[in-house]
């Protein structure tokens, strides 16, 4: 079995993934509100030439900085598979926000050592907000420690996801369920909601399908800031269709209401 990562190394990382994510969002600004074209993806997503260009500009600073490493991104698949480091990259994650014109896209990085994610970063650029944890560091928002709310009543609590409306499709009795329970529902969240949870600001936020991308760096950054991470079935795996981050007082209950859905 190979070692597991020193502190010192993980914190080189995170610097390194830090500043990069950073860079990248000054990228995808040069297109926001641009009018950039849209295309249309075999899955029916949206695609720019800023997710292109933008993944294209992390690929190269990982792969010139980390030769020996992986990378799996969401536009251009992965490189150097099988390695015991891999980076996974989404250059705008809530491109659909970002093609709208609204503040709400992220730049997604995280780094996974022999399957497991080890630090994640959060940048949204437009407002300025870099939310970073790494094992064992803490979880930080723009260089200052943060840490999830201590909401305990669901009935209190402030709820995020991406899509209500698939939410409602994919899983109809948890939707009701926590459009019943909880006091306030809000969407177009995509990364950026699972940020508000880190810092305080949401309770809960979850989403009925994922890609890896999308909640690679959500694991390390919600545990490192005091909360819990699962899929929908409270399996605590990024390796999964489905995602629930809470700030862990609130983590059973919405999985109990998950579980009308089964």
């Amino acid at each position: 079995m190979s070692p597991k990562p020193t502190r010192n190394k993980i914190g080189e990382y995170l610097e390194f993934a830090t500043g990069l994510a950073e860079e990248a969002g000054r990228i995808t600004l040069k297109y926001f509100r641009q009018g950039a074209a849209v295309e249309t993806k075999a899955d029916q997503t949206p695609v720019t030439i800023a997710d292109r260009e933008t993944e294209q500009f992390l690929r190269d600073e990982i792969e010139g900085q980390y030769k020996e490493h992986g990378i799996l991104g969401e536009e251009f698949g992965e490189h150097n598979t099988g390695a015991r480091w891999r980076w996974i990259v989404d250059p705008i994650d809530g491109t659909q926000a970002f093609v709208q014109g609204l503040p709400l896209y992220t730049v997604l990085i995280a780094l996974e050592c022999n399957g497991e994610p080890h630090l994640g970063v959060i940048h949204n650029p437009v407002l300025g907000e870099t939310v970073a944890a790494a094992t064992g560091l803490g979880c930080r928002l723009n260089g200052e420690p943060c840490h999830v709310s201590d909401t305990a009543d669901l009935g209190e609590a402030w709820i995020q996801t991406t899509d209500y409306a698939e939410l409602t499709r994919r899983r109809p009795k948890l939707a009701a369920g926590l459009l019943g329970a909880g006091k306030w529902a809000r969407t177009w969240a995509d990364g950026y909601g699972y940020l508000l949870l880190a810092t305080g600001r949401a309770d809960v936020a979850l989403d009925p399908i994922v890609n890896l991308w999308d909640v690679a760096p959500v694991k390390p950054i919600i545990e490192e800031a005091g909360g819990r991470f699962s899929d929908l079935d409270g399996h605590a795996s990024i390796h999964n269709e489905t995602a629930l981050a809470t700030n862990g007082k609130l983590h059973d209950q919405v999985l109990e209401l998950a579980r009308l859905d089964r």
